[in-house]
């Protein structure tokens, strides 16, 4: 089983390019050579053989796809019982722009930004939304934002929860990441994806 986060050991994003793997591969290299840490010998050998191995994954384009291609790495789509929007839903229902002071109102009647209650059909929508995004590296912040709207809406919704949490990762947020992780597991503590992939993203020793 994979110990720790190719591109966390890399310390980039995992939508880095191929450049940006081999330069961050020769600037880590250099920093935890054995030869420039003699007081910490076993520890730099250790992040060595850490960096080489994530290295030859993430430089080889075939290893690279198959490693991205992980099960925990994937975005999740409508889960069953719930109902899947209809494209008449889209953009519709937008939560009303609150003034300052409409939002302290809301806040103090117990209520978020003034918004009234959960709207499990607008939090799909939203979810929804993210998803489409998500599909192109480019718009991958836009669609993280979409799923925080989701759960603006639906703070249970389990695959908004785990999609903002996949794609804080994929744009390189890693502790973000590792609160949505822990954030889906409070919903659903017997998440397996999800435990793994809180696994590899644990802090580095050195």
């Amino acid at each position: 089983m994979q110990k720790r986060d190719h591109y966390l050991v890399l310390n980039i994003k995992p939508i880095s390019s191929a450049d940006e793997v081999r330069k961050a591969y020769r600037e880590l290299s250099k920093k935890y050579h054995p030869d420039l840490n003699p007081g910490k010998k076993a520890a730099s050998d250790d992040k060595m053989k850490e960096l080489v191995a994530a290295y030859s994954v993430l430089n080889d384009k075939e290893k690279r796809k198959e490693y991205d291609n992980q099960p925990v790495f994937q975005l999740r789509r409508f889960a069953k019982g719930r109902e899947k929007p209809k494209k008449g839903d889209f953009g519709k229902k937008k939560p009303k722009k609150q003034s300052f002071i409409g939002k302290m109102l809301g806040f103090f009647k117990g209520k978020e930004g003034g918004k009234s209650g959960p709207d499990p059909k607008q939090a799909d929508v939203h979810f929804m939304l993210g998803l489409s995004m998500s599909e192109t590296e480019q718009f991958l912040s836009q669609a993280k934002e979409e799923f925080k709207k989701a759960l603006e809406y639906d703070k249970n919704h389990l695959e908004a929860t785990y999609n903002l949490a996949i794609t804080s990762y994929k744009v390189g947020e890693f502790d973000e990441a590792r609160f949505g992780l822990q954030d889906v597991l409070k919903l659903s503590p017997n998440d397996q994806h999800a435990k793994h992939l809180l696994r590899m993203l644990h802090e580095p020793d050195l």
